[in-house]
């Protein structure tokens, strides 16, 4: 995902590039495409890196089954018609760098690019629930965590990687990612950027003969060996990575409040 915020568009450039599923002119479809575009706009006029809309109905079986798991999981009965992805690149390392921010039941350990990604969620579920309705927030993880890129790549913006990791679009890997879960109805897609390949991992890096997945970057370069690949399939061990992650060891002391811990799995992937 990635945009020239400096291109002009036309509305005719914008409504062009509606599914023709979304076409129709009775009134449920034209609320629709009219709540999609006012959050779109939203996104494009605050230069929001990583957004797209889900149409839940739209979506496979499995995908719908996935969106509806992560809402009561989360404690919601809220029955899933659309979601959104949203959350910011990274520019600079730094901005996973680990900081105590107080909060009102004491320090918590977060990240800035964390921070920026809630930012956005938590104003999108305004934005939603201002206007009746319900709203669930997937937060986002700095840490590997396979049941949310694969929950993000619903999406199809983006695409699960073999470490566990959401790749996203033009930014790869360097990307903080959060969800709206809500029962708004949405229009699927995002008119600015293209389907990214769900394959993505084996066009980069490969198989062999036999169809097995090669060793890639990612998992070559973890220090922990959180990762244990049995042929196509990649599993990852949290356990093993946090404990690596949390030792003063492995980490880079920044300032009196501010540690670097591991990136190298997100750091190595070749897909930018």
């Amino acid at each position: 995902m990635k945009k020239d915020w400096k291109s002009p568009r036309s509305r005719a450039d914008v409504e062009k590039q509606i599914p023709l599923q979304y076409q129709q002119k009775d009134r449920e479809t034209q609320e629709r495409r009219e709540l999609t575009f006012l959050l779109q706009e939203c996104a494009f006029s605050q230069h929001i890196p990583v957004y797209c809309a889900i149409d839940a109905e739209e979506v496979t079986p499995e995908e719908r089954q996935l969106l509806q798991q992560a809402a009561q999981s989360r404690g919601s009965a809220m029955t899933v018609r659309g979601a959104i992805v949203l959350g910011t690149n990274i520019r600079e390392m730094f901005l996973f760098a680990e900081q105590g921010v107080p909060e009102t039941q004491g320090i918590r350990q977060t990240t800035a690019a964390q921070l920026i990604a809630e930012n956005y969620l938590l104003r999108y579920r305004e934005l939603l629930e201002i206007q009746g309705y319900q709203t669930i927030i997937v937060e986002p993880e700095v840490m590997p965590d396979p049941e949310l890129a694969v929950l993000l790549s619903v999406c199809h913006k983006g695409a699960a990687g073999r470490n566990s990791r959401f790749i996203a679009g033009a930014y790869g890997q360097r990307v903080c990612c959060g969800m709206i879960l809500t029962d708004a109805p949405l229009m699927g897609g995002d008119y600015r950027f293209p389907d990214y390949p769900q394959d993505i991992c084996r066009r980069l890096c490969g198989s062999d003969d036999n169809g097995s997945a090669l060793q890639s970057p990612c998992i070559a370069a973890c220090p922990a060996g959180a990762f244990r690949q049995e042929g196509e399939r990649v599993l990852f061990q949290k356990d093993v990575c946090s404990a690596w992650r949390d030792d003063p060891e492995n980490q880079e002391q920044v300032d009196a409040f501010t540690v670097r811990k591991c990136m190298k799995c997100m750091e190595a992937c070749p897909a930018h």
